[in-house]
């Protein structure tokens, strides 16, 4: 292929992209939906019930602020998950959240899942989740496994019907991710959170990555699925010898496409 054809490729690429972009702006955004979102203060009013429709567990434990998955300690897990099934067709959902720690590198990573079920056992060797898990996954990858200098990265991979089980670690998951983008999200604070922006609209989902404060916005990518309802919102994480500090500070779900 000649490096014109190359070329023409990319830019058919990123005019799809673009246009995607720019429909996913226009759709109307419905209110927040209560019984899908996490936000704080977590403890201050209602610890004793838990957290409203949301269960946590493993090594996770809420503050006032956050929801922190993991500490910087070697070999943990931890998870929260949304206990109310999704019933929207459309939705958006913003996810802020850090991850740091006092040593570099950093590992393992963390993961948002809109999935069939949710998993809570401590262990799940996917960033605290079961590799055959059905639905979808953001994967926030820390560590360079393949020397690549190509992280951390975030991944999209898709498992609808749960028959895929082995996944690429040693590759960063290059090979298993529908799409997937570079971006620093490490040395991000509770102050200085990450916000990911996950929409699903008409078949077509777009993931977008910011950093307000360092004015950092990237359009990590976007793809084509038909995605079920009923499926289940959530997020894991985890930490092996490497290790970092994985928080949650808040999940807003709202419909799309709704006045």
């Amino acid at each position: 292929m000649s490096a014109a054809s190359i070329a023409l490729q990319m830019a058919a690429a990123v005019l799809v992209l673009s246009a995607a972009v720019l429909a996913t702006e226009d759709i109307v955004r419905g209110s927040m939906i209560t019984h899908h979102s996490l936000h704080p203060p977590y403890i201050a009013d209602w610890w004793q019930e838990g957290i409203p429709h949301w269960e946590m567990g493993g090594d996770a434990v809420a503050t006032d602020s956050f929801v922190r998955l993991t500490p910087q300690k070697q070999s943990r897990y931890g998870w929260i998950w949304n206990q109310q099934p999704n019933e929207n067709p459309n939705w958006e959902l913003r996810m802020k959240f850090a991850v740091f720690g006092k040593r570099a590198p950093g590992a393992d990573g963390l993961a948002l899942w809109y999935v069939a079920e949710s998993y809570r056992q401590h262990g799940g060797n996917l960033f605290g989740n079961k590799p055959d898990f059905k639905g979808i996954g953001l994967l926030f990858d820390t560590y360079d496994n393949d020397g690549l200098r190509d992280n951390p990265s975030v991944s999209l991979v898709v498992n609808l019907d749960g028959s895929k089980t082995n996944w690429d670690h040693d590759r960063d998951f290059l090979g298993d991710a529908t799409f997937r983008c570079n971006f620093d999200f490490r040395h991000s604070t509770v102050e200085d959170p990450v916000e990911a922006v996950l929409q699903y609209y008409n078949k077509r989902l777009t993931l977008k990555l910011r950093m307000a404060r360092r004015g950092v916005d990237v359009n990590c990518g976007d793809t084509l699925l038909e995605l079920p309802i009923g499926h289940y919102f959530g997020a894991t994480a985890s930490t092996g010898g490497m290790v970092d500090n994985h928080d949650i500070i808040s999940i807003e779900v709202r419909g799309l496409g709704e006045d």
